[in-house]
């Protein structure tokens, strides 16, 4: 069995306080880089490609050299998602391992301290660098459409346009900057809450089929937007990976999934999901 992606939460810790991320409850931690080898190790064989992400800046990892090192020699493909804030962290992302970089620019309205224009040309010098060397691939995420009436993120769109031209690609809301070199645009979502309103009872998604995700203590959860692990499948600091794949509760939620019934609460009170139904 392969998965399209597993995510594996290397930190849960951010140096921004971000309206749109879940507040969570849980402790903030890092994985060890000890931590990190053994995840890797149990999920290699199952998958190709691994973002470092669930919640976090995992430019924040105080051992993301070793880390990335790690993948470079498990031959595993690595997708970073960062706020960009952190630029001078910029050079341990030219590690071989790192296929695609986003950066989560919407996040220029919780970063006061910074000016819209040097926090964009920090990101985009990086671009140009990673476009003339041919890797990685570069994503400039405006992912909350609703804040385009927001002065820092409209100063740092305008930055970008005075500079590159959109150029449409075959993906919506998606257009090429340079080679290798993307800006997107997506609308803002509500993050799966085991307190909201059930949304629908049948459905369809991706979560725990095609993708799993690893909280930075170990929890295996469906998805990368079960961000509290509310719902488990077991632990990979402790279990391997064809324990987990055998559980009564991932079992239960595939196969369940497959024939479009919701059996986990937090899928039923996903909005997102719901994307997955077209």
């Amino acid at each position: 069995m392969k998965f399209n992606r597993i995510y594996i939460e290397i930190t849960n810790k951010c140096n921004l306080r971000c309206s749109f991320c879940t507040a969570g409850s849980r402790i903030p931690r890092q994985m060890s880089t000890e931590e990190f080898s053994s995840v890797l190790h149990r999920i290699r064989p199952f998958t190709d490609y691994i973002y470092l992400h669930v919640q976090g800046e995992p430019l924040l990892h105080s051992s993301l050299e070793e880390i990335l090192s790690v993948c470079d020699q498990a031959g595993i493909q690595v997708q970073i998602v960062t706020n960009g804030t952190l630029s001078e962290r910029f050079r341990m992302l030219d590690h071989p391992s790192v296929r695609k970089v986003s950066f989560s620019v919407q996040s220029i309205e919780f970063h006061h301290e910074c000016n819209p224009s040097v926090y964009m040309e920090n990101i985009l010098s990086f671009c140009r660098r990673a476009s003339a060397a041919g890797r990685p691939y570069c994503e400039i995420r405006f992912w909350r459409s609703d804040q385009f009436t927001s002065e820092r993120t409209v100063q740092a769109y305008e930055y970008v346009l005075s500079r590159y031209p959109l150029q449409d690609t075959k993906r919506k809301n998606s257009f090429r900057l340079m080679d290798h070199v993307f800006l997107s645009i997506d609308n803002s979502f509500d993050w799966p809450d085991l307190n909201h309103d059930e949304v629908a009872a049948r459905g369809y998604c991706i979560g725990s089929l095609k993708q799993l995700a690893v909280l930075s203590d170990g929890t295996v959860v469906p998805c990368c937007l079960d961000a509290e692990g509310a719902v488990s499948f077991g632990n990979l600091f402790r279990d391997d990976m064809e324990m987990i794949l055998s559980s009564e509760r991932y079992r239960k939620m595939t196969e369940n999934m497959k024939n479009r019934i919701l059996s986990e609460e937090l899928c039923r009170k996903c909005t997102y999901r719901k994307r997955f139904d077209q």
